[in-house]
């Protein structure tokens, strides 16, 4: 098998200070009009991809009470270091199979919060290809360089009857797939989510979550497949062990569901992000 790395992290991200109290929005969660006991100052880790999300939902925070600031990261991982570090008291961009094998790679305890926001569709992407079945024998994919979206995009290149993945391995990477399991002698590259949709030129397709494909400009409905584990995948508030249960915690992960952020999903992301609480 022929496997080409591809690292596109960044390291740099950018602060931004508390910004000014708002006016509150209409059609929010159970949380709004609610005063956040004990904490109400909270630094929120973001990808830089996030922060149209968070300025949609950013009122009907402050609405509870909090005072909500935010910190920006070019990449998937250093939203978690800089919880570890205790930089920051949250992060919202993962979900929980990311987290919980943050954790185990890391000797980190992170906890997702209840309820979660919402569930990602993850699908395949092609420049070159109008359907699976076009894609040859020796083809290249572009995968996700994270353990739990490459095990995700394998699990469904695997669906799609191109690969076998192996019994013995709980989560399987691109480096698992051995000739046997890989008769059509497919090849794989890796690359930091976010910037996969640059390289759909060079390769034969991507499999990656499809809110980046509109993040890049380009139409989330022009999938040629599509997994079907939303749900497993949704993504939410995350914090150390000790917030677990802090009611500062509770409070913005109930704030965020509210009729403006479900409408900017439907309208912004093209329906790839479902709400949980709908």
């Amino acid at each position: 098998m022929d496997i080409s790395r591809r690292k596109f992290v960044g390291l740099s991200f950018a602060a931004a200070g508390s910004v000014a109290m708002g006016s509150f929005m209409t059609g929010c969660g159970s949380a709004g009009g609610e005063a956040a006991a004990e904490k109400t100052d909270v630094v929120i880790g973001l990808r830089s991809d996030g922060i149209d999300q968070y300025l949609v939902v950013e009122d009907e925070i402050k609405a509870t009470g909090l005072n909500p600031s935010y910190v920006l990261f070019d990449d998937s991982v250093q939203p978690d270091v800089a919880l570890a570090e205790g930089s920051i008291d949250c992060n919202w961009y993962q979900h929980e199979p990311y987290m919980q094998s943050y954790n185990a790679e890391n000797g980190t305890e992170f906890v997702m919060i209840q309820p979660k926001t919402a569930a990602p569709l993850f699908a395949m992407y092609s420049s070159t290809h109008k359907s699976v079945d076009e894609i040859p024998d020796g083809a290249t994919f572009g995968m996700c360089n994270d353990t739990t979206n490459q095990d995700r995009g394998l699990h469904l290149l695997e669906s799609l009857g191109l690969i076998s993945l192996p019994a013995d391995v709980e989560v399987p990477s691109i480096y698992d797939i051995t000739d046997d399991l890989n008769p059509r002698g497919f090849k794989f590259i890796e690359a930091e989510m976010q910037v996969l949709p640059q390289s759909m030129a060079d390769v034969d397709a991507i499999c990656l979550a499809a809110a980046h494909i509109v993040n890049a400009g380009m139409d989330a409905s022009s999938y040629i497949a599509a997994s079907d584990d939303a749900e497993t995948y949704a993504v939410g508030f995350v914090v150390r062990p000790e917030d677990a249960d802090a009611e500062w915690a509770k409070t913005l992960a109930e704030a965020v569901q509210c009729d403006d952020l479900a409408t900017y999903f439907a309208e912004e992301k093209q329906g790839t992000m479902v709400p949980m609480w709908q």
